[in-house]
């Protein structure tokens, strides 16, 4: 052992680093941390430390205390309840299955240095705490937030009461209506990213302000009988002039693939609607597809690059899953 770490120790800084770089936080701190004091210097000095905790032992904090403050991405688990104040150096929060204990420590924690925030889909949808979340998430409530996935169905109810955020960058939802899209536009003046799913709907808003930072949208709709309008569509893309990346994602169900022979693809809108678009990506995910035949698909790919004639990068993805012959 004692040849081992006297090879360490010949090693220069600069590939120790290489070497640290490879172990999770909590394995690089039990494995070097008090070897000497030029190692602790050096685990001390590592500015993109991760953590990944799935299950957390209460008898280990004292471990933990050695190195929280110099972690910088934290991946929590469900039922993982730790105390964040000990990560003063986070830069980087994923919760995966939060509890409600964990989203009333964002809520209340100062978190001053938090830049990306993601909150999975399983959390308790009843907490109390989601609607202060994301008052705090829309109205500057982190002043370095650059980035957030939060999945929350009542956001819907509550976005309308919020301020403005000003740093939001990248945003990613689940399901917002054509009026939640409106107010996050406003809501958001320097958003770059943004992708939700669309809800089905039939409201429709006259007039909603141009957005023109926005660079690149990506828009999730499930069709259960055929492709969403392009009268929806529309909606979305008038006031985004400037955006260079155009991402849908549809899923559809038992459907007839040779319905899409004759789909347009949303070329006129985005002829009509944005000038600027360098690339469009169309992802078609059909399920119960009644029909393996190659010769309809060579067609429907064929007839995707035909209308969109090199005017941009498009590329069209088909996944399909065929229905079963005893269906």
């Amino acid at each position: 052992m004692s040849d081992i770490n006297s090879l360490l120790e010949d090693l220069p800084n600069e590939i120790l680093m290489n070497i640290f770089q490879y172990f999770d936080a909590r394995d690089l701190f039990r494995t070097f941390y008090n070897l000497n004091f030029r190692f602790n210097k050096l685990l001390q000095s590592l500015n993109y430390l991760s953590l990944t905790i799935f299950k957390f032992d209460s008898n280990e904090i004292n471990d933990y205390d050695i190195f929280t403050p110099y972690i910088y991405t934290l991946v929590i688990d469900y039922a993982v309840d730790i105390d964040l104040n000990h990560f003063i150096n986070l830069h980087r929060l994923t919760l995966l299955s939060p509890t409600s204990n964990q989203l009333k420590q964002i809520v209340f924690n100062n978190l001053s240095c938090l830049e990306h925030l993601s909150i999975g889909y399983e959390h308790f949808l009843f907490s109390y705490y989601i609607p202060e979340l994301c008052q705090k998430i829309f109205s500057n409530g982190f002043p370095c937030l650059k980035s957030c996935s939060i999945f929350e169905p009542r956001i819907l109810e509550i976005i309308p009461y919020f301020t403005q955020t000003t740093q939001l960058c990248i945003l990613k939802m689940d399901n917002i209506d054509l009026l939640a899209y409106k107010h996050i536009l406003t809501l958001c003046p320097n958003l770059y990213l943004f992708q939700f799913t669309m809800l089905n709907q039939h409201e429709e808003i006259n007039y909603i302000e141009p957005h023109l930072k926005l660079k690149k949208l990506i828009i999730k709709f499930q069709s259960l009988i055929k492709s969403i309008s392009d009268c929806a569509m529309n909606h979305y893309l008038s006031c985004v002039p400037n955006l260079e990346q155009f991402y849908v994602y549809e899923i559809n169900f038992d459907i007839n693939i040779q319905e899409y022979l004759d789909y347009n693809w949303f070329v006129l809108l985005i002829d009509k609607q944005l000038p600027l678009l360098y690339q469009f990506k169309y992802y078609l995910y059909a399920y119960g597809v009644k029909q393996n035949n190659e010769n309809i698909i060579n067609r429907i790919q064929t007839n995707f690059k035909q209308i969109h004639n090199k005017k941009y990068q498009s590329r069209l993805i088909l996944k399909l899953l065929y229905s079963s012959l005893s269906d």
